[in-house]
């Protein structure tokens, strides 16, 4: 199966999922990310960190910023998805507190409808399922919570390639949020580590498709 892992940030893909990004590819599946944005320190770091989870394909955009790019990008996560056909993608919440996470969310949102349309793209692809993560930010109802006990010493040293950002909010501050945050999701699950996850519904009877999709 492939899994893609779309965010704004280097650091975002550790920080928020990178237990399940190496525990999916361990299983066999072939695990894709993609960050929005990059700067030269921030690149190199997200370059370490990815290949410490394991992912098969790791991309990082030129952007700065997202704000007043949103069309370029877009068109960059369409390609995305119809290059390498993830039948699972897993994207910020939509109501995260950071601007651009929202940006992003939507923008993966968008871009899973159009890359369906079958009168737009020769090679279009339906995107199977849509999960948001959380960040600093928690999920009030999680749908799924994927044990990470594991590779949760994985996880810690991919966040760890991110020596620019881990003072931010403090010393230590996100190294000891995440462990917490993990910690208390494997509470809820009953193993040591997880991270968790909101299914979102997705659009497949748009008037674009030449086929229409049944419930089964």
């Amino acid at each position: 199966m492939n899994i893609a892992f779309i965010f704004a940030h280097p650091d975002d893909e550790s920080f928020s999922t990178g237990g399940t990004i190496a525990r999916y590819s361990a299983l066999g599946n072939d695990v894709y990310s993609l960050c929005l944005t990059s700067n030269g320190v921030r690149r190199k770091e997200y370059i370490e960190a990815t290949k410490i989870l394991n992912v098969k394909k790791a991309i990082i955009l030129n952007y700065k910023e997202i704000e007043n790019n949103e069309v370029e990008i877009k068109n960059q996560i369409i390609e995305f998805i119809l290059t390498y056909r993830p039948e699972i993608i897993v994207t910020h919440m939509d109501d995260d507190y950071h601007v651009e996470h929202r940006l992003t969310s939507s923008m993966v949102k968008e871009a899973i409808e159009w890359a369906a349309h079958e009168t737009q793209y020769s090679n279009s692809f339906v995107v199977s399922k849509l999960y948001f993560t959380e960040t600093t930010v928690l999920l009030s109802n999680p749908h799924v919570i994927v044990d990470i006990s594991d590779f949760v010493e994985v996880k810690e040293k991919a966040m760890k390639c991110y020596s620019s950002q881990l003072d931010k909010g403090g010393n230590n501050f996100y190294i000891e949020f995440h462990k917490y945050r993990t910690k208390m999701r494997g509470t809820q699950a009953q193993v040591e580590f997880a991270e968790a996850f909101l299914e979102v519904p997705l659009k497949k009877t748009s008037p674009f498709y030449k086929t229409k999709h049944s419930l089964l």
